[in-house]
């Protein structure tokens, strides 16, 4: 059986437990309009810092894109350069063992057909010509 409480129960001692008690335990466990207000604008500030961070972002996106684009079309001129070098490279290389044989010919030819004496012969030969 329930112990009946002799006391009524009045408007002010349920004020009172609501204050003392009550109250306290929610703002405790829950946020308080105060609080709210203050993540509230956190929350626009911080949109705003993310919206700061996406311009910036583009606007890095865009430069690295330029600078992308810069370097390859330079790594492109040098391969064109490069590539010509390569080409008179072997151009030269060819050319200069065609007048290696041309030479070995003719010093051929003066020393069988004894134009040339011996200190000439042994002269051109020193030069390395071929």
């Amino acid at each position: 059986m329930r112990k009946e409480n002799k006391k009524p129960l009045t408007f002010d001692k349920l004020l009172e437990y609501h204050r003392k008690l009550l109250i306290p335990e929610l703002e405790e466990k829950f946020v308080t309009k105060k609080e709210f207000s203050g993540l509230k604008t956190d929350v626009g500030i911080l949109k705003t810092d993310v919206a700061e961070l996406k311009t910036d972002m583009q606007g890095l996106k865009k430069e690295f894109g330029e600078f992308k684009e810069e370097t390859l079309t330079n790594e492109d001129k040098i391969l064109k350069k490069l590539d010509i070098l390569l080409t008179e490279k072997k151009v030269r290389e060819y050319q200069e063992e065609k007048q290696k044989k041309l030479w070995a010919i003719i010093i051929k030819a003066l020393k069988e057909h004894r134009i040339l004496s011996p200190q000439e012969l042994e002269e051109i030969a020193r030069l390395e010509i071929f």
